[in-house]
């Protein structure tokens, strides 16, 4: 999977394109006035909705500090799939991570403010055979900074603008130390008191891990159509 260092640098960096779909239902659901339960499923699709990119799963459990700050930590599972241009595998292939974050949220002038800080820790199956033999550690940090501009006062309709940087280290971290970045920009709405839906547009650009005999580096450029799902359910005592 990863090729000689001295040969590949002498040929040229790779731009791929790519046009994929996600699916994402990412919810936040209280069990007591403080803990609660996160559940987010994303189904990842290449070429539009044709085939497979990722399925991602990833379970944890929340502590809300305050009215605005959220420390979740949990697990999750990762299959990707050989896609685009230039597949970074031959085949599927699993991933198991570890994950932990501290989400912001305020309010400006009208205007949600997420601000969200998330630790991985990545194990790697064989890309080669598919299966979770060989297994490769990295560490990865993500930072997104997110907008929810209202249409109106009282409008249920909103614009989410967002960034997203992924960084990766550790020692067995070679030649993507910047990993990816993520912005999107769509329409939202507010379709109950605790469930809004986003479509939009996002655009991923990453950098991916593996040099090969034939180009220095690698970098996709994945046109996205994004539908979310979020959903905040209340905890509810029962004297």
């Amino acid at each position: 999977m990863y090729g000689h260092r001295a040969k590949a640098q002498t040929n040229p960096r790779v731009n791929s394109d790519n046009f994929n779909a996600w699916v994402v239902y990412n919810g936040q659901h209280l069990i007591t006035d403080n803990f609660g339960l996160h559940a987010e499923i994303q189904i990842r699709r290449n070429e539009g909705f044709s085939g497979w990119q990722q399925l991602l799963l990833r379970p944890g459990i929340f502590y809300k500090l305050n009215k605005n700050i959220l420390a979740t930590a949990g697990y999750a599972y990762v299959e990707t799939y050989p896609y685009g241009e230039i597949p970074i595998a031959k085949t599927a292939f699993p991933e198991h991570r570890i994950w932990q974050q501290l989400q912001l949220t305020q309010q400006t002038g009208g205007v949600d403010i997420i601000n969200r800080l998330r630790l991985e820790q990545r194990f790697f199956g064989d890309a080669a055979v598919g299966t979770f033999t060989n297994v490769r550690f990295e560490n990865r940090v993500r930072y997104m900074l997110k907008a929810n501009i209202p249409l109106g006062k009282t409008s249920p309709w909103y614009v989410p603008v967002y960034d997203e940087v992924f960084v990766a280290f550790g020692k067995n971290v070679k030649y993507n130390t910047f990993d990816q970045n993520r912005f999107g920009i769509g329409l939202g709405l507010n379709t109950g008191k605790f469930t809004k839906v986003e479509l939009g547009y996002l655009y991923q650009y990453v950098q991916q891990r593996n040099l090969t005999a034939a180009y220095s580096q690698v970098v996709e450029n994945n046109h996205t159509l994004a539908i979310n799902v979020f959903s905040s359910l209340p905890f509810k005592s029962h004297n």
